[in-house]
């Protein structure tokens, strides 16, 4: 009777590490199964991409193990849950050569809130808009400026990093107006020393609004000595072509074409179920989800 039960409990016991075995193996071919979609990030500025610095506080991990969060972030984690990109998994790294890795088709696309311009639609494919920018330019208290205009009538130098969307706007604007030359001087310090350099009068700032908002809270001090006056959007036009945020897809890509229509799909249905609205609140405080007009392709 003893040695009948112990059959039985041992083939009860067999069957269930049998069921687990299966279980988990089906598990990982379900995994497996998943086409992966690779995609690069800069890993900056906040608060739409930064490495947290409590590690717990990372929405997505990369491969090699840095820690990302931040409005772009949880928006391509969200995307990956959509029914637009079922059977698709996410494999982002961070790499400060996001551009050229994007372009060459090293990975799928690059992911940096990248704004249109005609020169980047050359060389990749934009998703639809996640964000819409709203800008602003940074005065010390006392003085304020609200145009490109005023910004070459004052003397007073821009600071910023060469190649972004506002240094590539006031080399346009030099080029177009000879006679109201902006000074542009390119740094590659941290952006706490330009808020110091602009709290002391001596630069000017200009970026995205949820940019300068990040870094109020963390630096109240230096704020308190700044005036910030969001432009126009018929001005922020000379910073971008489209005051919109989005991925982008090297043409020489093998899948450039497929990935921009399944992001896009996926980015316009977090629209309209209330995600994006959510994000951005949750991310930025600032309302910067995209008009329903906004969700056109580009190119």
């Amino acid at each position: 009777m003893k040695i009948n039960k112990l059959i039985r409990t041992t083939a009860a016991a067999l069957a269930v590490l049998a069921l687990a075995a299966t279980t988990a193996c089906g598990s990982q071919v379900q995994a497996a199964s998943k086409k992966v979609i690779t995609a690069e990030t800069f890993g900056a500025p906040s608060p739409f991409i930064y490495s947290p610095e409590d590690p717990k506080d990372a929405i997505y991990t990369t491969a090699e193990g840095v820690g990302l969060s931040g409005y772009d972030i949880a928006v391509l984690v969200e995307l990956f849950k959509t029914k637009a990109l079922e059977g698709y998994t996410l494999d982002l790294r961070v790499n400060s050569n996001t551009i050229v890795d994007a372009q060459q088709g090293t990975v799928d696309f690059g992911v940096n809130n990248f704004s249109y311009n005609s020169d980047r639609a050359e060389s990749f494919y934009f998703s639809y808009p996640y964000t819409k920018a709203k800008y602003a330019i940074l005065t010390k208290n006392g003085t304020t400026i609200s145009s490109f205009a005023e910004i070459a009538a004052s003397g007073i130098p821009v600071e910023t990093s060469a190649g972004n969307n506002v240094a590539n706007a006031l080399e346009r604007w030099n080029e177009a107006n000879p006679d109201k030359q902006i000074n542009i001087e390119y740094t590659s310090a941290d952006i706490t020393a330009e808020l110091q350099h602009i709290a002391e009068g001596t630069h000017v700032g200009i970026g995205d609004t949820p940019v300068w908002a990040a870094y109020r809270e963390s630096y109240p001090e230096l704020f308190a000595n700044i005036t910030e006056t969001v432009i126009s959007d018929e001005e922020a036009l000379l910073i971008t072509e489209h005051s919109t945020s989005h991925f982008l897809f090297g043409k020489t890509g093998a899948h450039a074409k497929e990935y921009q229509k399944l992001l896009s799909e996926g980015i316009y249905e977090l629209y309209k179920n209330g995600t994006l609205k959510k994000l951005a609140d949750r991310y930025t405080g600032i309302d910067i989800v995209p008009a329903e007009s906004d969700f056109e392709y580009l190119n």
